[in-house]
């Protein structure tokens, strides 16, 4: 579900269609599509948005569209958002934080077909081009500051953020439970990862950390946000054993066969491997090793509401800066093919073209 900025106004009319980028069965590029503008419910509210992330799970979904489509129907791309509620149901007081969250509060989990529309809106008479979605008034969450000017939480990052940030926050967080002073080997530098480090050492004040990748520049970066070594993963073991490291946790971003048997391999007795990555659908670890070492296994997907709301805390503390590039919606297709191709590095919002 996506992250929104507080009401701005609770009855701003809005255009009738909007264009929004789909998956259609059989198509691996986003298709445009001309789609009505929804009407929010009694605890709904029409959020206006500003910024829309890109995730690897759009590649996934495209790649597999002509053999075996994940979900076989069309539906709106997209899952991360932050703009401005414009309007609310009836139900729904002026400041959504006064509605009760559900009690799971789970802001991720939604079935296929209520995918949070990543849409650029058209009005009529060739004015500007808009973006709306509804939502339920207990899933949004507002950002501090509520300024979409500040530089610390831009729409983009914003946007980002409710994946990026808070899948990494919860990770290692609530899932690993990583204690202060701990060490920690975060396998793959992308988005996630470069949070991911910056979590771990500003926020859960890490002792060591340590991220590896295959991709120098990704390491450069690794190194900028504040790993304390940033290494290619042959080289892992033997910085290990010349620092004399002992390794607690292990955050596998990548998820394929290599990295996990690296992650087992690397990690101390009784440690902690955190399995986040899906590069591969099936993976296999030894028995015998994880229970000669007595390993902790665990997995961790998104996150819930609290793990958003401190996550965005964090980045409008200075603790954790995301690094997100702006394109225009128009560029959705290709910003997608740039992700499958790995020549993106960081993280990508849309944002519509005014």
């Amino acid at each position: 579900m996506s992250i929104l900025l507080p009401p701005q106004a609770s009855s701003a009319s809005s255009p009738e269609v909007m264009t929004a980028y789909r998956f259609v069965p059989g198509k691996t590029e986003p298709q445009k599509e001309v789609v009505p503008v929804p009407v929010p419910g009694p605890d709904e509210v029409l959020v206006k948005i500003l910024a829309a992330g890109v995730c690897h799970s759009d590649c996934h979904l495209l790649e597999a569209s002509p053999s075996n489509p994940h979900f076989p129907w069309t539906y709106t791309l997209g899952h991360e958002g932050a703009g401005i509620v414009v309007a609310h149901g009836e139900q729904v007081a002026n400041d959504p934080k006064n509605v009760p969250p559900p009690r799971r509060r789970d802001i991720r989990r939604r079935a296929p077909h209520e995918r949070m529309r990543v849409a650029e809106v058209r009005q009529l008479q060739s004015r500007p081009r808009e973006q709306f979605v509804k939502a339920r008034a207990s899933t949004i969450v507002p950002v501090p500051g509520n300024n979409p000017g500040d530089a610390r939480l831009t729409p983009g990052i914003v946007a980002a953020a409710t994946d990026a940030v808070m899948t990494p926050w919860r990770a290692l967080k609530r899932v690993a439970e990583l204690k202060p002073g701990q060490t920690v080997v975060i396998l793959g530098c992308g988005g996630l990862g470069l949070n991911a480090i910056q979590i771990a050492k500003h926020a859960l004040d890490a002792g060591t950390v340590i991220a590896s990748d295959i991709k120098p520049e990704s390491l450069a970066m690794a190194h900028d946000v504040g790993a304390d070594y940033a290494i290619k993963p042959d080289s892992v073991k033997a910085l290990l054993a010349d620092k004399k490291i002992l390794v607690d946790v292990v955050l596998d971003l990548v998820g394929i066969q290599p990295t996990v048997d690296s992650a087992v391999d690397m990690l101390r007795p009784g440690g902690t491997l955190l399995l986040v990555g899906l590069g591969a659908q099936a993976v296999t670890i030894s028995s015998l090793a994880m229970t000669m070492k007595q390993l902790l296994i665990k997995g961790s997907f998104g996150g819930e509401y609290r793990d958003l709301e401190e996550s965005l805390d964090a980045i409008a503390a200075g603790k954790v800066k995301p690094r997100v590039e702006e394109r225009l919606m128009d560029e959705c297709g290709k910003v997608v093919h740039g992700l499958t191709k790995g020549q993106i590095r960081a993280r990508v919002a849309l944002v519509p073209k005014l």
